[in-house]
């Protein structure tokens, strides 16, 4: 072999040993499907930092009082009108009944009471034994010396029986219908007094001294007692009939609940 061959064949061998050394060094090439490795880097969970000192301001919330409303420890109870309540009408004209009188408003007052009460007893009629406008009952302390005033009989007609069933349902029935009215027993107000219901019309223009105390005077309806004045300086006596009935018309003419009032 010549100098010159050995010379190309030493020089093309060294070519090539360069060319495979540079291949071995060269970057992968994306093209190919050789495997590429892959390292997951997990990352562990910070621990939260408090600073302990910061120069941020730090916002206080602003605290915001509530508002107590002040209620009233005696709330005014609402007044509620009992039923059957109903205004007698103003007419004083006189109306003759037995040989007695009373005016018309008092009259209307016992037709209204007598359609509430449903008994047997006749307000207007024969159980009526005492009417106003007279001077002549002296044991009723001048109360029929005006109008107003009425005396009404519990006795069964045509005998000697007392009603006794029906007589708390028609005081209750006249109280509803504007009187003051109470039981005047056997002997309670003199010796051989008869038993009877007496009655005053509340609100009647007409109505005597005695009879207006007897609605509004320290042993009267309003007050819750029984309407006899006591003698000696005795307390009143309290009403045995549950106390009075207010309707509308009796607080518009300015009537009110005065039991817990002295007089």
């Amino acid at each position: 072999m010549s100098h010159r061959e050995i010379s190309f064949a030493l020089y093309t061998w060294l070519s090539l040993f360069v060319m495979i050394i540079l291949s071995a060094c060269a970057p992968l090439d994306k093209s190919t499907n050789q495997p590429t490795t892959l390292v997951t880097v997990t990352s562990a969970p910070a621990s939260t930092f408090i600073p302990t000192n910061t120069s941020q301001p730090v916002n206080t919330p602003t605290l915001v009082p509530s508002f107590t409303p002040t209620i009233s420890s005696t709330p005014t109870p609402e007044f509620i009108e009992p039923d059957d309540c109903l205004k007698p009408p103003d007419n004083y004209d006189l109306v003759e009944i037995n040989g007695m009188y009373i005016n018309q408003r008092t009259f209307s007052m016992l037709e209204h009471a007598q359609s509430i009460y449903g008994g047997e007893i006749e307000l207007n009629g024969y159980h009526l034994t005492q009417g106003s406008y007279t001077n002549l009952v002296s044991a009723s302390f001048g109360t029929h010396d005006g109008g107003g005033a009425v005396d009404l009989s519990v006795i069964q007609y045509g005998t000697y029986q007392v009603l006794y069933a029906d007589i708390e349902p028609l005081i209750q029935a006249l109280r509803t219908a504007g009187f003051a009215a109470w039981l005047r027993d056997f002997d309670q107000l003199y010796p051989g007094s008869p038993i009877h219901i007496h009655a005053i019309a509340i609100g009647d223009r007409d109505l005597s001294d005695p009879a207006k105390a007897q609605l509004t005077g320290e042993f009267g309806y309003f007050r819750g007692f029984n309407g006899i004045p006591q003698k000696n300086g005795s307390a009143p006596v309290s009403d045995e009939h549950g106390g009075p009935i207010l309707c509308q018309w009796m607080l518009n003419m300015g009537y009110s609940d005065l039991r817990n009032l002295s007089p």
